[in-house]
């Protein structure tokens, strides 16, 4: 065992970057120094005219699409570093990117047919076109299960859509977009959740109001619309049937990316608040020498390393051709965009009122991050669902820690995991809390296994292979069953809160008539 933990090591060590990979990053760095201005992309709620094309060029538009169609064909380990780059610069160019590249080519590179491949992958890594994929729905969110928009398989081999997307990032600027609806044949039995490959320009194909977002205000949100729309039988990704596996493919893999950008915002932003730190004098000497201050910026440090060495090995199994667990993902998920937020949130609070100006870069990644808590699954529903998995499958969890190489005292505290795990309470309340411990626990427990094989390489990673464990052991401790506190009824805090009204009144603003934006009728 220990000769494979050593040679992990070495696969996750300094790995060199490929030539195409240093030529972005010089690239990125290049042109938020010289070209960027984040302040009016916000304000303006738009992308720069030029950037597609920019972009385009230096090959961020295809990281991932094979050289034979125009693309970058980087490995998982080299597409990290470009989005933890793009994170640390700006989160709309690095939604932008993810969604592009994770959401809306990967299911078309893993699922379409050679045909479509051939015809649309390299227009997409040309920048000639944008893609995305439309899965959430009004009411159900990323709950695939419950998908409304429905399809139907023609007589003559072709499909009709009908339905509506919500909350779909790039979907009235997307050309090609891969469309999740429940499958019906022709002879009307269900046939499963497929996917399809569908031109935005097909008739049919609604763009409904742009949402009116916190952050993130670059890369607009969509609501989409489907009515009698027709696609051929060469737009299918995949089987029939077989659109939740290459959905799920999709979102694992931008879970990753969504971690490796927050990761880069959280080292822009505590880069920013050291420099604030040795510049600031207070009453009792240099900030920077401040004993809270200096522990509140190395737990946050920490965190981010936590997170780099968690994708970084991600990546390494994936590139090996390792099959990663899900739970992996979305520990990544989880804990990358909780601490990375954290950290941005922490480094705010460093720089005192210079923090809460909304014209600095750390408010602004303030205000955009926030929402990776809640993309691609928010971090209290998937925390529930990882630990309901496990909590069926204690097997499961057995073989995640195997796969990392845990010491001998990390496997007490994996056992003590185990345990709390398997007191399941009777109570479908209680079971939704104890889900959510035992998720949050599990998250933990991988985090100190990866950070733990990596002690030794500085005495940073030993700080934060420490602070993780420490994370670990305080959350068991938080966890043990005397510490559950007995819950409300629903009605009784239903109660509670309507008895707001007597405090503060009703205050519902009555809002002014909308804008007025149709067309004159005597001007039709």
């Amino acid at each position: 065992m220990d000769t494979d933990a050593n040679a992990l090591r070495t696969a996750t060590d300094d790995r060199p970057e490929s030539s195409s990979t240093t030529r972005m990053l010089e690239f990125l760095r290049e042109y938020a120094r010289n070209f960027l201005n984040s302040r009016l992309m916000d304000e303006r709620r738009s992308l720069p005219p030029a950037l597609i094309s920019d972009f385009a060029g230096v090959g961020l538009l295809g990281l991932q699409i094979p050289r034979e169609h125009g693309g970058q064909d980087l490995s998982h380990a080299d597409m990290n570093r470009v989005f933890t780059q793009l994170g640390a610069i700006d989160a709309n160019l690095a939604v932008f990117c993810a969604v592009h590249n994770t959401l809306g080519i990967a299911p078309i590179l893993n699922s379409a047919t050679e045909q479509v491949k051939c015809s649309v992958l390299p227009r997409l890594a040309a920048g000639q076109a944008l893609t995305t994929s439309a899965i959430s729905e009004p009411g159900i969110g990323s709950h695939i299960r419950g998908m409304t928009t429905s399809a139907v398989r023609d007589p003559d081999g072709s499909y009709t859509i009908n339905g509506v997307k919500k909350w779909i990032s790039l979907g009235g600027d997307a050309r090609y977009v891969n469309v999740f609806a429940a499958l019906r044949g022709d002879d009307g039995r269900p046939r499963g959740i497929t996917g399809f490959v569908v031109d935005s320009r097909t008739p049919g194909f609604g763009i409904g109001p742009e949402m009116l977002t916190l952050g993130l205000r670059a890369v607009p949100q969509y609501d989409l619309s489907f009515q009698n729309l027709r696609v051929p039988a060469s737009a299918l990704l995949g089987a029939e049937g077989d659109g939740l596996s290459t959905a799920k493919a999709a979102f694992m893999g931008g879970r990753v990316v969504l971690a490796a950008m927050a990761l880069g915002a959280a080292m822009r932003s505590l880069d920013l608040a050291q420099r604030f730190a040795n510049g600031r004098e207070v009453a009792t000497g240099s900030l920077a020498e401040n004993g809270r201050i200096r522990q509140v910026l190395a737990e946050a440090g920490a965190a981010a390393q936590a997170v780099e060495t968690l994708i970084s090995r991600i990546a390494t199994w994936r590139d090996q051709g390792q099959d990663v667990p899900d739970a992996w993902y979305f520990c990544a998920k989880i804990l990358g965009c909780e601490l990375g937020w954290n950290a941005i949130d922490t480094a705010l609070q460093v720089l005192g009122a210079r923090g809460f100006l909304d014209t600095n870069t750390v408010g602004q990644h303030f205000r955009d991050y926030r929402l990776f808590r809640i993309f691609e699954g928010s971090t209290e529903a998937i925390t529930v669902y990882l630990g309901t998995m496990l909590i069926k499958n204690p097997d499961e969890f057995t073989k995640l820690v195997q796969q990392a190489y845990p010491t001998a005292q990390v496997l007490r505290l994996i056992d003590r995991v185990a345990e709390i795990g398997a007191h399941r309470p009777r109570d479908g309340a209680d079971q939704h809390i104890h889900a959510a411990v035992v998720g949050e626990l599990v998250c933990w427990t991988l985090l100190t296994v990866v950070t733990s094989e990596s002690a030794h390489r500085s005495a940073m990673h030993s700080y934060t292979a420490s602070w993780t464990e420490h994370q670990l052991q305080r959350r068991l401790d938080n966890a043990q069953p005397a510490s559950q506190q007995d819950l409300p009824t629903r009605a009784e805090f239903a109660n509670h809160v309507a008895g707001y009204t007597n405090v503060i009144g009703d205050v519902d603003q009555r809002r002014w008539p909308a804008e007025e934006w149709r067309a004159d009728p005597l001007l039709r």
